[in-house]
């Protein structure tokens, strides 16, 4: 009642709402609707101070006296005190906790606490510390994580003007400057060639660990060889020295400006990758990974960059291979990564020979693929419609509908801004309504539901349309604009934002362009879905392998280490498997969306079962059934990624694979290989077709620009002509390229002594047939095989034939079969 505006009443028991809202309420000045903003400086309206009236306890007190009767005897427990709970985990025991609130709270099933009530410990004879406690990691030995100036040798003083900009503004007060000192070893280029490939730390005096990638200073590069020892040294262009003076320039003022710290003149630059973290081969071992982070900068002043720290991050320490009875001991329960059954859960019962055997639970039914089907039907059931095709199919103007759809706004009388636009899509915040809107490459598209409110919207309001449509090109619409009487545009606008409130468009679910996401109705149906396929899996039956290699087991704690990699797609089933998050592990479930950030790909999962800390996915999921979880989280059941094949399995594949897995790739992940260029084409299309490219090679019935081809063991379909016989026709030699007699001659099987263009020799060796010409009985030149002559650069009598000096351009009738 002290805290909360009278819109938030629902929050308090029923008997005291009456004292928020009603006006004769003693106490109704404590929750004004109307109140006064004192920006104090601010931009944003939620940043400035409310002026509201403080609240007056007693008052309050005494106003609530009589209302405190009138709660139930619930209401009355919840307003006391209790006391303290202790929960402690205890493997001994496991029951279902019934839910407190049934409907609204699920039970919570396989629980393993002991509940206690928690007394606070006796204080009395012992004495506060005040300060750090004897023993803290401080200065250069501080815990990783923790930042600290004294990495780096540095200077301090406060400074006047120095003009440190804080909050998009240059303070004007006096700033604490710091100077780096003893810098000289650290921006000279040969100090960090030495350490290219080799780690650092960056982001003084927030440290993280990076690579070394690349070193400039004002005229080279220098960058690691393939074989990561020679160094390789590129001499600057015009365009690389102004790159390289623009960022050293950059990083000084950055420093300066917004960090308040003076590096000096900028010498040398630091390229990095960033660390990733750990990944695990096939062997056990841990190793890092570096790669660029597009949210992190990779450029770096040499003088802020951290050679050595006292303390390492503890996650992402790299250890050797450990032995598979250490890795997995006996009663490890783990996930399946083999193709008997991926992804199911498992325990190793025994070590033989430096592998494990194991006890997995393989359901006794197949799962059905039915999710892909019921995405792909409910897509073909709403598809989605350019944007200038609606604007065609209405009948307005493709700009009006682009403001329509978006915000439009309109001016009132009294100088306020109305949206009367439908909210339907967010160019510059670049966001899409889930089941209404999407953007192509092509441009925005709009699903039938959302065409249907634009034609609803214009059935209702015509008189609107019609005004906006005469101008639509005008930046700034007030309502006089669209109805000449104020008194009609004034009663219309209300019409039409009492209309708009009543679609409720301010609860469409907003999601960025780039995110693939399902709509409620298909969601529901997947979580229906999920329920049947969850009942069918509890019929499952416990088998035994033997000799199970390590790479077929996935421990839930190496989870983040081996499935960084995967791919998802919605629809996708996948099985919870890290050690510890939300969700209850080895539960199952269907990627109902998918968002990327710079670092991660989030997936929203529509769950087989509720759990407690399940939510809604905004509205579109069933209670206590949704959660958005890291991909590398969960193992894709769907598209198997990081199975482990077995050598029977292998000997099955005909097929080779186009990749191989490397010691130093996480398991199963494919690690491609650059293949070899293809041999340069050369010849003409006859050598591409028939292998033989090679350019004067030696035969004894063609010159000298390239082997004969062979056609004997062509795949094209011959058909014999329509009398039985081989297909010819009334002049079979100019039938191939359609020449005439007295016509511009085709190209024959030769070149012949002239340049000019002419059939080089017998094309056609039949009759005339009866009937229509089939253009589709064409047997293989017959000349092929004749000798090709040489060039020539005439007209008329020499032609491209081989040996026929009487073919030329235009010229006489040509030897004919």
């Amino acid at each position: 009642m002290g805290v909360l505006p009278d819109r938030s009443k629902k929050i308090v028991p029923t008997v005291y709402h009456d004292l928020m809202t009603n006006p004769n309420s003693p106490i109704i000045d404590f929750y004004p609707r109307d109140f006064e903003l004192d920006m104090n400086g601010k931009k944003m309206e939620w940043e400035a101070v409310v002026k509201i009236p403080f609240i007056e306890e007693t008052r309050l007190l005494t106003a609530m006296g009589p209302k405190n009767e009138l709660l139930s005897d619930d209401e009355k427990a919840r307003n006391g005190f209790g006391v303290a709970i202790k929960f402690t985990y205890s493997p001994e025991v496991n029951f279902v906790y019934p839910s407190p609130l049934p409907g609204i709270f699920p039970e919570i099933q396989y629980c393993r606490c002991i509940e206690n009530i928690f007394d606070l410990p006796n204080v009395e004879g012992l004495e506060y510390v005040s300060g750090l406690t004897n023993g803290a990691l401080v200065n250069i030995k501080a815990l990783a994580g923790f930042p600290t100036m004294h990495t780096l040798p540095y200077s301090a003083q406060l400074v006047d003007g120095a003009g440190v900009n804080v909050f998009q503004q240059d303070s004007r007060n006096p700033s604490i400057i710091v100077t780096l000192t003893d810098t000289e070893m650290r921006t000279k280029v040969g100090t960090w060639k030495e350490k290219l490939g080799k780690r650092c730390f960056v982001g003084y005096p927030f440290l993280q660990e990076a690579k070394v990638i690349k070193v400039q200073d004002e005229l080279f590069t220098y960058e690691l060889a393939e074989n990561e020892q020679d160094v390789i040294t590129k001499d600057h262009s015009n365009r690389d020295a102004a790159d390289y003076a623009k960022e050293a320039e950059f990083l000084e003022n950055w420093h300066a400006k917004r960090l308040g710290i003076t590096v000096g003149q900028v010498e040398c630059l630091v390229h990095v990758h960033m660390l990733k973290g750990l990944i695990r081969t096939e062997e056990g071992a841990l190793i890092k990974e570096y790669a660029e982070n597009p949210s992190l900068r990779k450029v770096y002043a040499s003088q802020t960059i951290v050679e050595e720290v006292v303390n390492e991050d503890e996650r992402f320490i790299e250890r050797p291979a450990l032995p598979i009875e250490e890795e997995f001991p006996q009663g490890t329960r783990a996930f399946f990564l083999g193709e008997f059954a991926y992804g199911r859960p498992l325990e190793v019962t025994g070590h033989v020979n430096g592998k494990a055997n194991i006890v997995v639970s393989v359901p006794k039914n197949k799962e059905p693929e039915i999710t892909k089907q019921m995405i792909f039907q409910a897509e073909r059931n709403n598809p989605y419609t350019p944007s200038y095709a609606i604007a065609k199919k209405l009948g307005i103007h493709p700009l009006i509908l682009s403001k329509i759809t978006s915000s439009f706004q309109v001016i009132s009388s009294a100088g306020l801004k109305l949206n009367l636009g439908l909210n339907l899509k967010f160019e510059g915040r670049k966001l899409k309504v889930l089941g209404f809107s999407r953007k192509s490459e092509t441009g925005w598209e709009f699903s039938n539901q959302a065409v249907k409110l634009i034609a609803d919207y214009m059935v209702a309001f015509p008189d609107f349309f019609a005004a906006i449509q005469r101008e639509p090109q005008k930046s700034e619409t007030y309502e006089t604009d669209l109805w000449n009487d104020p008194s009609v545009a004034n009663q219309r606008i209300k019409d039409i934002v009492a209309w708009l409130k009543k679609q409720e468009t301010s609860k469409f679910e907003r999601v960025p362009l780039d995110a693939e996401q399902l709509d409620s109705e298909v969601v529901m149906a997947l979580a229906k879905a999920g329920e049947q396929l969850h009942q069918a899996s509890l019929e499952a039956t416990a088998k035994t392998l033997n000799s199970v290699p390590r790479t077929a087991l996935l421990k839930p704690a190496d989870a983040e280490m081996v499935l960084g990699n995967q791919y998802f797609r919605l629809g996708d089933r996948v099985t919870f498997v890290a050690a510890a998050g939300k969700v209850p592990i080895a539960t199952r479930g269907t990627v109902a969306g998918i968002s990327r950030t710079a670092t991660a790909v989030l997936l929203d999962v529509v769950w087989d079962v509720p759990f407690m800390s399940g939510t809604t996915l905004g509205e579109r999921a069933p209670m206590f059934r949704g959660q958005t979880v890291s991909s590398s989280t969960v193992l894709n059941t769907t598209n198997w990624q990081v199975v482990s094949a077995s050598s029977k399995s292998r000997q099955r594949r005909n097929v080779p694979a186009t990749g191989s897995t490397g010691s130093y790739g996480s398991v199963g992940v494919t690690q491609y290989k650059d293949a070899p260029a293809p041999p340069a084409l050369r010849g003409g299309w006859r050598g591409a077709a028939t292998g033989e490219s090679g350019r004067g090679q030696s035969s004894p019935n063609r010159g000298a620009r390239g082997g004969k081809p062979n056609l004997l063991h062509s795949t094209l379909v011959y058909r014999p002509g329509s009398q039985g016989g081989p297909p010819g026709g009334d002049d079979a030699n100019k039938a191939q390229n359609g020449n005439h007699v007295n016509g511009r001659g085709g190209n024959g099987g030769g070149r012949g002594q002239g340049r000019g263009r002419g059939n080089g020799g017998n094309r056609g060796s039949a009759a005339p047939q009866a009937g229509g010409r089939d253009y589709s009985n064409v047997p293989p030149p017959a000349n092929l095989e004749a000798s090709r002559g040489g060039r020539g650069r005439g007209r008329g009598g020499r032609g491209r034939g081989g040996g026929n000096p009487n073919r030329g351009r235009g010229g006489a009738i040509a030897h004919q079969a």
